[in-house]
């Protein structure tokens, strides 16, 4: 009559918990079995009651002693995330910048700075054309493991773009 216990037990796990932890289910279990053995209490056998309230209390002991709680897993923090987080909420953060006023994402083909400076032009164009294929990229569908790489393209051109302005004094 072992069968009859495993297969009640089996039953409950089928129910959705959902945002229930682990240790938060077992108890739920543990507690569905002792109501299941005090409801077939006169069908069945004194064994297999006893053997239902002995699964519960084994199950609760195990969650007492931790051997049901698992670290939930952190969301790893998308490309996105981390790049606005890091600037204002921005993902085109070198807009806000002064290494490449003038500069943006559609205009960065077109636009004559009168830096007087090659480098920083180059160091501007190239960052604003990494956003210009990152942004059309995300734009026409494609998923994050497209334009992660694009983005994270972007995010280095453009910091080396203020790096390259910061060293040269301003």
């Amino acid at each position: 009559m072992r069968l009859l216990p495993l297969a009640i037990a089996l039953s409950l796990f089928a129910v959705p918990a959902a945002a229930q932890n682990t240790s938060q289910q077992m108890l739920d279990l543990a507690r569905q079995l002792r109501a299941q053995a005090a409801q077939m209490k006169d069908q069945l056998p004194p064994e297999d009651v006893a053997d239902l309230i002995s699964q519960a209390e084994q199950i609760e002991k195990d969650v007492r002693d931790g051997g049901f709680s698992v670290p939930e897993a952190k969301e790893p923090v998308s490309v996105s995330k981390r790049i606005a987080d890091a600037h204002q909420g921005r993902l085109d953060w070198l807009d806000g910048e002064t290494a490449c006023v003038g500069y943006g994402w559609e205009n960065h083909k077109r636009f004559v700075s009168n830096y007087g400076d090659p480098e920083r032009d180059r160091l501007c164009r190239t960052a604003f054309a990494h956003y210009e294929t990152y942004f059309l990229t995300a734009r026409n569908g494609a998923g994050s493991a497209t334009t992660d790489p694009l983005l994270e393209a972007y995010d280095r051109a453009a910091q080396a773009a203020v790096d390259y302005y910061a060293r040269k004094g301003r």
